[in-house]
C-alpha cells in the first residue's frame, strides 16, 4: 500500500500521523495490536510530563470514592451560592457563583477532561485505541444536565477505558450503573410506584423512564428491534432503586459511596421484558443484572452496535459485507470488544478504497494538530488567561465538549458535519495552524502544510 493510502488508513481509525516521521512499517499489525491493555491518559507534556503551567490542584479525579468526593464539594459549593442570592447584590451574586461554582466545578473540570483527551490522543502510545474510547464514550452519552453531575462526567467517561479490553457486556453494565450515567438520565430518582419509600412518603420521586428508554434504544437493541412502550416501561421499573450513594449520607443501609441499590425504592414483582421474566428471589439486584446480560447479548443489539461502529469509521453507507463481519464478531465471540475492534479495523483497510468518511470537529482537529506537529492550545479558561482556549476552538468548530445536546450523542454520519459555515470555520482554523507552524519553525514547508490542511481530500478518510 502507496504512503498516501497508508496515512489515509491512519485518518480513518486513529488521528494521522505526523508528516516528518514514516508511519508504522506494518500498519495494518500495528493498528490490531493497540487493543490488550489500557493505555494512560492525562493532561501531559508531550514527553510525558506534568505540564508546568498547570495549577497544582489540577488534576484527574480518579477512582470512585474520589469522584464522589469531588461530587459532593460541588454540590456543596451549588448550595453555599445559591444560598447568597437573597443576601448580596445581583452584581456581587454573580461574581460569587463565577469565581466559586463555575470556574473550579464547571468550567476547569471540562477543560482539564478534554485537554486530557486530546493530549492523550496526539501523544498517546495508543492512538487506535484512543478512537475507540472515543466512539464508546459517545454512544454511552453522559453529558452536563440538571443534576449537578459535571464533575462526574471525566471520571465516567475514562472509566469506560477499563472495560475496552473486556466484553460488552461488562461496558454496558459499568456504564448504565455509573454515578455519572445514574445522574445524567435521572434513574437515582427513578422510585417504583409500590415500592416501600412511596408507599411511605418518605419520597417525592416517581417513575423516570430516561434511562430505561435509552437502555434499548441507544445503548443496545435500537428501534429496529421493535420493542414496545412496554417493554421500556418494564425496563424502567427493573431499574428502579439504582441510584448513588454519597460521603455525608449516614443511614442504617449506607454503603461506600458510588452506585447504590435503594431496595426501598425498588419496584418489587416479576417484570417481563421482550417475553422474557425477570425475578428476584435470592438477589435483589439480579433482574437488572439478568436483564444488561440478555440485551446485550441479543442479535439485535450485535447487528445495532455493528452497524452503528462502522457508520462511525468507515463510511456513513458502510458496505454490507463490512457490517456482517463485525455483526459476525459480536456473535462470535459474545461481545468481545477487542475482537470486534480488529474487525472494525481490518473492514477499514479492506474498504480504504471503496469507502470515505468527513471526520468529526474533534477528530479532524486532532488529525490536523498530529499531521502538522503543532500542539494544541493550552492556556486555561480563565478571565486572566489570554489566547486560544482548545475548548473553545471545539465550540467554534460546532462540538463543544462536553456539552452535547442530546443523550443520543454527537452525530456519527458525515453529512450532519458538513455545512458551509463548518467547512469555512474549519478553513480558518487550517490557516492559523499554518500561521503557528510557520513561526515555531517547523519542518514542513509552508507549500507542504497547506497541501495537508487545505487540500480538498484531506477532510475525508
Amino acid at each position: 500500500m502507496d504512503d498516501v493510502s497508508v496515512r489515509r488508513f491512519l485518518r480513518k481509525v486513529a488521528f494521522d500521523w505526523p508528516q516528518s516521521r514514516p508511519p508504522p512499517s506494518q500498519t495494518l499489525d500495528w493498528a490490531l495490536g493497540q487493543f490488550a491493555d489500557v493505555p494512560p491518559i492525562d493532561i501531559i507534556e508531550a514527553d510525558g510530563s506534568r505540564r508546568r503551567d498547570l495549577p497544582q490542584d489540577l488534576f484527574l479525579v480518579n477512582g470512585m470514592d474520589a469522584t464522589m468526593a469531588a461530587y459532593d464539594a460541588a454540590y456543596a459549593a451549588e448550595d453555599v451560592v445559591n444560598a447568597l442570592s437573597k443576601s448580596v447584590s445581583k452584581e456581587e451574586f454573580a461574581q460569587r457563583k463565577e469565581t466559586q461554582l463555575n470556574i473550579p466545578y464547571k468550567r476547569l473540570e471540562h477543560w482539564k477532561e478534554v485537554q486530557a483527551r486530546g493530549t492523550t490522543a496526539l501523544y498517546g502510545k495508543a492512538p487506535v485505541f484512543e478512537r475507540f474510547w472515543h466512539f464508546w464514550s459517545n454512544h454511552f452519552m453522559v453529558a452536563p444536565g440538571n443534576a449537578r453531575n459535571d464533575v462526574l462526567i471525566g471520571p465516567y467517561q475514562r472509566s469506560l477505558r477499563d472495560y475496552m479490553p473486556l466484553d460488552f457486556r461488562s461496558m454496558l453494565w459499568a456504564a448504565v450503573t455509573h454515578p455519572g450515567m445514574l445522574t445524567y438520565l435521572d434513574n437515582h430518582r427513578n422510585t417504583g410506584p409500590n415500592s416501600i419509600a412511596y408507599k411511605r412518603r418518605s419520597t417525592k420521586d416517581s417513575v423516570n423512564e430516561n434511562l430505561g428508554r435509552e437502555l434499548l434504544e441507544l445503548f443496545t437493541l435500537s428501534p429496529a428491534a421493535a420493542y414496545t412502550q412496554k417493554d421500556v416501561e418494564e425496563a424502567t421499573l427493573i431499574l428502579t432503586g439504582w441510584g448513588i450513594a454519597r460521603h455525608r449520607e449516614r443511614r442504617k443501609d449506607y454503603r461506600k459511596p458510588g452506585t447504590f441499590f435503594d431496595h426501598d425504592r425498588h419496584e418489587p414483582g416479576e417484570r417481563r421484558v421482550l417475553g422474557r421474566t425477570y425475578a428476584s428471589v435470592f438477589r435483589p439486584t439480579s433482574k437488572l443484572e439478568d436483564l444488561i446480560t440478555d440485551l446485550a447479548l441479543h442479535p439485535a443489539t450485535a447487528k445495532h452496535i455493528a452497524h452503528k461502529l462502522c457508520v462511525y469509521f468507515l463510511q456513513d453507507d458502510p458496505p454490507a459485507a463490512s457490517v456482517q463481519a463485525v455483526e459476525a464478531a459480536f456473535i462470535n465471540t459474545k461481545g468481545h470488544l477487542p475482537s470486534i475492534h480488529q474487525e472494525v479495523v481490518r473492514q477499514a483497510w479492506l474498504t480504504l478504497g471503496q469507502t470515505k468518511k468527513f471526520a468529526s470537529p474533534e477528530t479532524w482537529l486532532l488529525q490536523a494538530h498530529r499531521t502538522l506537529e503543532i500542539e494544541l492550545p493550552r492556556n486555561l479558561p480563565l478571565p486572566n488567561v489570554g489566547g486560544i482556549k482548545y475548548i473553545h476552538v471545539l465550540e467554534n468548530l460546532g462540538q463543544p465538549l462536553p456539552r452535547c445536546p442530546q443523550p443520543n450523542g454527537w452525530p456519527i454520519k458525515s453529512t450532519d458535519w458538513i455545512s458551509k459555515e463548518l467547512i469555512d470555520r474549519r478553513i480558518r482554523y487550517a490557516l492559523l495552524m499554518q500561521k503557528e507552524r510557520t513561526l515555531l519553525k517547523a519542518s514542513l514547508s509552508d507549500e507542504s502544510g497547506a497541501l495537508v490542511v487545505l487540500r480538498p481530500d484531506y477532510f475525508w478518510s
